[in-house]
């Protein structure tokens, strides 16, 4: 059993750009880790939030992205999203190649669309585990 719980969300605002991604990748490690996440998991969720990122930066005119790390009863519940225009039309097969990579690592996935793109994507990873 965890002893260790977020008292008050986590959220992160960095420029949408690749040279970026070692800071999202640590303050995700950070938050896992002190939501008592084994190291395995630690890395599947580093994985997912870049895999994430990468698809919101890729998807249109992204200048920042936003993060919001919640524990939300038994889970810990990740928004990605992204502060401009999402001008890059979502093909529906990367679309579900990337859906099925996120799932394929954390509990559950959620993408909001813009228009045609990704605007944001959520991912909850239990914490029960």
């Amino acid at each position: 059993m965890r002893e260790v719980r977020l008292k008050e969300p986590v959220e992160l605002n960095l420029p949408a750009e690749q040279s970026m991604m070692l800071v999202l990748r640590l303050t995700t490690a950070g938050v896992v880790t002190r939501a008592g996440l084994t190291v395995d998991r630690m890395d599947d969720v580093k994985m997912a939030v870049e895999e994430a990122c990468n698809c919101l930066i890729g998807g249109g005119d992204i200048h920042r992205l936003c993060l919001r790390f919640e524990e939300e009863q038994d889970f810990l519940r990740i928004r990605i999203c992204g502060d401009g225009e999402c001008t890059g039309a979502a093909n529906p097969d990367e679309m579900g190649v990337v859906r099925c990579i996120l799932e394929s690592l954390v509990d559950g996935v959620d993408m909001c669309m813009r228009g045609d793109a990704i605007g944001a994507v959520e991912l909850r990873i239990a914490l029960s585990m």
